[in-house]
């Protein structure tokens, strides 16, 4: 039996991410959340591995199927390369892309057939469905910042 998709948790986090969106500043958007990560740069990051998913599950159900495995330093590798980037970007430009890829990612999990959904989780890569999950970690950090 295949697990069930997280739709209903991803549009939740999807929306908890837009309201949060919605309500910050120029100011707000440049606060750090922890050393060299302010909400721009946790928003850019979650707008990367949300297109990340996107793309993956793209091609799975377009029959090219990923490498069988990674190393597991592979996604914090990633994540060091592109934090300049992060950095780098304006917040509104960082808080758009993470609702923009957000949406986009959680629309295409949705048309994930039955046979992709297994075989994303048969190969241990349920990350690209449970989008709600690093979501939900990012946004309770930048509450976390909020609330001081």
């Amino acid at each position: 039996m295949v697990e069930r998709v997280p739709l209903d948790e991803n549009a939740a986090a999807r929306q908890r991410l837009i309201s949060l969106i919605d309500s910050l500043d120029d100011e707000t958007l440049r606060k750090p959340v922890t050393p060299g990560w302010s909400v721009a740069a946790v928003l850019a990051q979650l707008a990367f591995w949300d297109q990340w998913a996107l793309r993956i599950v793209q091609r799975w159900r377009s029959g090219q199927l990923p490498p069988p495995t990674v190393p597991n330093w592979y996604d914090d590798a990633i994540n060091q390369a592109l934090l300049p980037t992060w950095q780098a970007l304006p917040g509104p430009a960082a808080a758009g892309l993470a609702r923009t890829a957000a949406e986009a990612a959680d629309l295409e999990i949705a048309k994930a057939e039955t046979p992709v959904v297994a075989g994303i989780l048969a190969m241990s890569q349920a990350n690209l469905l449970n989008r709600y999950l690093p979501r939900n970690e990012a946004l309770d950090r930048i509450d976390r910042v909020l609330r001081e």
